[in-house]
């Protein structure tokens, strides 16, 4: 069940800081339908829809040091909607969708930097994309997107890398695709998304503890958003972009856990869709996307600092 109006305008606060949004270097590359993680003090993306408006295999590597970017191996196949999720030392790429018609894929792929390479890992129970990854204790939980005959999927999946297998646990109580996902302190938050029309986009959240394998609702985000990304960013969630059938969404919100209360941030330097969103040493970086809604794509990395 959806929290009523009250709380909802109880549970926001309407500024945040005076954090700032920066320029950094940007992608090699225009790529849109990514998604971004942080392992080692580097960032990763993989996959994507290019300027071309095909799906692309490749993968690039940003060192915030030297705020340079480098290509790294290709991805196995070509992929987007395809999340990107840290467990334990090990970057993996979840499923996905390949093609020009969105097929959704089971595959997991675990990206080994000492070879420069990705490896096939256990496939997932079943095929699906545009969802949301986050780890848990060194597993991997997959949450919403859609899978076969593009049907939304509820089921939630669970890695775990030492055994190299899956497991189905509790179902989402919303299936939903385009969402975000972010873990805190064992618990991760499945975060707005839609029932697969970008214009019925959600507010809802919903967090999942895999120690009681049980779903609560959180207070919903302050605006409706799918085709957004979200990451962690002391102690709390930052979720950033988003998009309608006819418009893409510049808004920063962000999720406290500990109060369960949103709060409004700095909007993005221009609003965009399909973008990575991930965190090092203190700062936010969003990543590619679509500067319009439906195919569009951006280079443009922007960096926020609280």
């Amino acid at each position: 069940m959806r929290l009523a109006t009250l709380p909802l305008i109880a549970a926001v606060t309407l500024a945040q800081g005076d954090g700032r949004w920066s320029p950094a270097a940007p992608l090699p590359e225009p790529i849109q339908e990514l998604s971004a993680a942080a392992l080692d003090g580097k960032i990763y993306v993989a996959g994507g829809i290019d300027r071309s408006n095909h799906p692309t295999a490749a993968a690039f590597r940003y060192d915030p040091a030297t705020n340079r970017w480098e290509r790294i191996a290709d991805l196995p196949a070509s992929r987007h909607h395809m999340p990107l999720a840290v467990a334990g030392d090990t970057l993996y790429a979840v499923g996905g969708l390949s093609g020009q018609s969105f097929i959704p894929e089971r595959t997991l792929w675990a990206y080994r930097e000492d070879v420069n390479r990705w490896e096939a890992r256990a496939p997932l129970p079943a095929p699906r994309g545009a969802s949301g990854a986050a780890a848990v204790d060194g597993r991997l939980v997959v949450v919403g997107g859609w899978g076969a005959g593009r049907r939304l999927v509820d089921s939630t999946a669970i890695y775990d890398p030492a055994a190299n297998r899956w497991r189905n646990a509790a179902p989402i109580p919303t299936p939903r695709d385009h969402l975000a996902a972010a873990a805190i302190a064992g618990i991760v938050y499945a975060i707005g998304g839609r029932p697969l029309d970008p214009d019925r986009n959600y507010d809802v959240v919903e967090a999942y503890d895999p120690a009681t394998d049980r779903w609560t609702t959180k207070a919903p985000m302050p605006s409706r958003r799918g085709g957004l990304a979200a990451a962690v960013l002391d102690g709390s969630i930052h979720t950033v972009g988003g998009e309608t059938r006819r418009a893409v969404f510049a808004n920063h919100e962000v999720y406290d856990p500990t109060t369960d209360r949103w709060s409004v941030a700095a909007a993005l330097p221009a609003g965009r869709h399909g973008l990575g969103a991930a965190t090092l040493a203190g700062t936010l970086y969003v990543i590619g996307g679509g500067p319009a809604a439906g195919f569009a794509q951006t280079d443009a990395v922007a960096a926020f600092r609280p």
